[in-house]
């Protein structure tokens, strides 16, 4: 039990700010990774929240990475992103072909496949704008996001992130004010897009902890109490699910912000605490866990669980779920996120 809770500072003081692995941030990302999971089992519905930590987590990371080097910075974030984005959205649509009964709200149009692949929102059916592939909703903010970022740290570098925020929130206001509705405008300003900045955000003030963290003044205290605070903050995030609405400001205020807290908060303590790495491994394929766990519940769901109510069965299935995701996560992790992409990099970022 030791190797789990080291009290050894797991970041050394004396290292530079945006040289530093936080594997602190990885493990908040599996989390929120397994909890996306636990949305999608039927009973349970308790993990939504996953998708606004991982929001806030992206403006943060995206800031430290962007410090120095913006080099290929597109060219790594479509590298990172598409291949397996492509893979599940190619696979959603071959099953939508072969097995159309399968899927409740949509058809296998060509032009829904094409709008998905470039990003295009549209109406999938029943007014509802996402991609064929429906969990893929992410993945579109995620890209719009980089490239809102990739146009602002070509206006300065170093107001990339004042910028970028900006540009988030005239987004969002155009949205509420023009008096028309268009699919576009609608999906990418929602507010929902603003927990990027939140995570911008949070970037400013972890670069402010560390300083302190640096110099030997960050209190012994603030690490167990942000441990606290996180797990205080997850009871929030849980017990605030009834009062949420799928996209909007609300969503912001109880979701994201929290989102924007936990960040913090694990930032903190993973100053003085070393993480489990198992727990840094899910972090890792936190990617894989999102686009992948989807089917593999619906299909034990389905055909072998059943998971509208809560019993000894239901839950042993549950277990069995996020098992088979994880397995299934971990050889998408291995064969996508490493070989091909590593394989993508050397053809593309070789220049």
């Amino acid at each position: 039990m030791s190797t789990f809770f080291k009290t050894t500072a797991a970041v050394p003081k004396n290292a530079d700010f945006h040289e530093n692995r936080y594997h602190s941030i990885q493990t908040l990302r599996g989390m929120a990774a397994i909890f996306v999971i636990l949305e999608h089992i039927r009973f349970l519905n308790c993990g939504a929240f996953g998708v606004d930590i991982f929001f806030c987590i992206s403006g943060f990371m995206i800031m430290l990475a962007t410090h120095r080097d913006t080099r290929f910075f597109l060219r790594k974030r479509l590298i990172r992103i598409l291949p397996l984005y492509y893979i599940m959205t190619l696979f959603t649509w071959t099953v939508l072909v072969l097995f159309p009964g399968m899927f409740e709200q949509t058809t296998p149009q060509p032009v829904f496949l094409i709008k998905s692949l470039l990003f295009i929102p549209f109406d999938i059916g029943g007014g509802v704008l996402q991609p064929l592939m429906r969990i893929g909703w992410t993945v579109n903010c995620e890209m719009f996001f980089y490239l809102l970022f990739f146009i602002s740290f070509h206006i300065s570098h170093r107001f990339r992130g004042l910028i970028c925020g900006g540009f988030l929130g005239a987004l969002t206001a155009f949205n509420y004010l023009l008096p028309v509705s268009f699919a576009p405008l609608s999906f990418y300003g929602n507010p929902i897009m603003l927990e990027f900045l939140l995570g911008i955000l949070c970037y400013y003030a972890a670069r402010g902890i560390y300083r302190l963290h640096s110099r030997g003044r960050l209190p012994g205290f603030l690490a167990p109490l942000c441990a606290l605070a996180a797990l205080l903050l997850f009871c929030v995030l849980l017990f605030t699910k009834e009062n949420i609405n799928i996209l909007g400001f609300r969503r912001v205020f109880l979701w994201g912000i929290p989102g924007f807290m936990l960040v913090l908060c694990f930032f903190v303590f993973g100053l003085k605490w070393k993480m489990p790495a198992w727990s840094v491994k899910l972090g890792d394929m936190s990617y894989s866990i999102y686009l992948i766990h989807y089917y593999p519940v619906m299909f034990l769901d389905r055909m072998v669980f059943d998971f509208s109510v809560c019993s000894p069965y239901a839950l042993a299935g549950a277990a069995v779920s996020v098992l088979i995701c994880l397995l299934c996560s971990f050889v998408s992790w291995l064969l996508v996120e490493k070989r091909l992409t590593g394989f993508l990099k050397k053809i593309f970022l070789s220049c």
